[in-house]
């Protein structure tokens, strides 16, 4: 379900995409068959999923006599989906893949860049090309999507940094840094910002890494980039102003001459027809309808969303919108918890970094798998707690007089 793997296997977007949609509804149908199998919250979101669904069918078969006008709409339901399947498949085969699922990304991403990345170059040169795919379109190679992505190993490497401090981790984690701050999404700059904010908040708080050690970290980093920005400064005199008006776009999205106009544009027409049908959405009818702001996509396509939110709320409305990101919503609330370990925090991180993303994007479809990973590991935590602790202990008081007798136990010390 990773672009850039995918490419790398099979580069043809309409195979692809044919391939995706065809396993989400084997995915689903899988899901329906396993029902009883599933614990009961998960029971309860799948219904709701399929209430949706159901929904759905019927409004297609009365007003369009079809089963199902516009896959599409079941398609950006279908991440709801995905992440009960991956959860009970983890939980199922009892994973710890986080570390492969970081090595993965890194190494992805290398083997992407040596086959692909000979024309890139900071100068966001428009490439034309007749198959996107898993391409940005322009100098910088790699969508944003893919190199969201990439927050992962960057979290996995720094916090085995601060843990084990071995050279080889941090030299990963710069890599990953590097790559992130080269690619010049700032929708991804952003979203490492927050995750690495969320990452810190958790792990000072259940104590996985040292304040102490922390502030050593910050001051240790507060130098080199210092030392980077002189060095840079000297070196290539224009590049500082460039990255510093490229981040404060991130300040001012709706300035004229950014590419985050157009989403502004979108939200501005957009949110007033939400507000016209807000529970369910515009359905099958948002894809019938001409686009407001441009032509030059076919008809009957749909509205092209750049933005996950505006997506959900003009298909689904508000009680779409709440159904796909409720899980997201509920990591967020996890963060403030303690007893989270520390490949709990990663994900967590990395989870809540998407509502930032999806200020900018459709979140891709491999980032609501990792939400089920995450989800699974919080699970596999508590249930390990629960076995450290498998019994209630009643403490007695040792200075009394136990009678004697043929059967008695006795105990020494309890300790917790």
């Amino acid at each position: 379900m990773e672009n850039i793997f995918s490419w790398l296997v099979l580069p043809n977007s309409v195979v692809i995409l044919l391939y995706e949609k065809i396993l989400s509804l084997l995915i689903y149908a899988l899901l329906l068959f396993n029902f009883p199998k599933l614990k009961t919250s998960e029971q309860v979101y799948l219904g709701l999923v399929s209430f949706f669904i159901v929904r759905l069918i019927f409004e297609s078969m009365v007003d369009y006599g079809s089963i199902f006008q516009q896959l599409t709409l079941y398609t950006i339901l279908f991440p709801a989906i995905f992440i009960i399947y991956v959860k009970c498949i983890c939980r199922s085969f009892d994973f710890d893949i986080l570390e492969f699922i970081a090595k993965f990304y890194l190494a992805t991403y290398i083997i992407f860049m040596l086959v692909y990345g000979r024309g890139f170059s900071f100068s966001l040169d428009s490439v034309e090309m007749d198959d996107y795919g898993p391409f940005s379109g322009d100098s910088r190679i790699i969508h944003a999507r893919s190199i969201f992505m990439m927050i992962i190993p960057m979290l996995w490497f720094f916090d085995k940094y601060l843990r084990e401090r071995k050279t080889a981790s941090l030299v990963a984690f710069i890599f990953c840094l590097v790559v992130i701050v080269i690619h010049q999404h700032r929708s991804v700059w952003a979203s490492s910002l927050f995750a690495l904010g969320v990452y810190f908040f958790i792990a000072t708080r259940n104590e996985l890494i040292h304040f102490s050690r922390t502030a050593k970290v910050f001051w240790s980093a507060a130098m080199v980039l210092l030392l980077v920005y002189f060095i840079v400064s000297q070196l290539f005199p224009g590049t500082i102003e460039f990255f510093a008006d490229r981040f404060s776009e991130i300040l001012d999205p709706a300035r004229e001459d950014g590419t985050g106009k157009f989403r502004a544009d979108q939200r501005r027409v957009y949110f007033p027809m939400v507000l016209e049908r807000p529970f369910f959405g515009w359905t099958f009818e948002g894809f019938e309808m001409p686009n407001p702001l441009v032509d030059w996509w076919p008809e009957k396509t749909g509205q092209h969303f750049h933005e996950g939110f505006m997506e959900m709320l003009f298909y689904h409305g508000f009680l779409g919108l709440i159904l796909k990101y409720f899980y997201v919503l509920y990591l967020g609330y996890k963060a403030f918890f303690k007893n989270i370990d520390e490949k709990s925090a990663i994900l967590i991180a990395f989870s809540v970094a998407g509502l930032i993303f999806s200020f900018n994007y459709v979140l891709p479809l491999i980032y609501w798998g990792v939400v089920g990973v995450c989800l699974y590991y919080l699970e596999r935590t508590a249930s390990t707690a629960a076995d450290d602790h498998p019994y209630d202990i009643e403490y007695i008081n040792v200075n009394e007089t136990v009678p004697q007798s043929s059967d008695q136990r006795v105990i020494e010390t309890v300790n917790d």
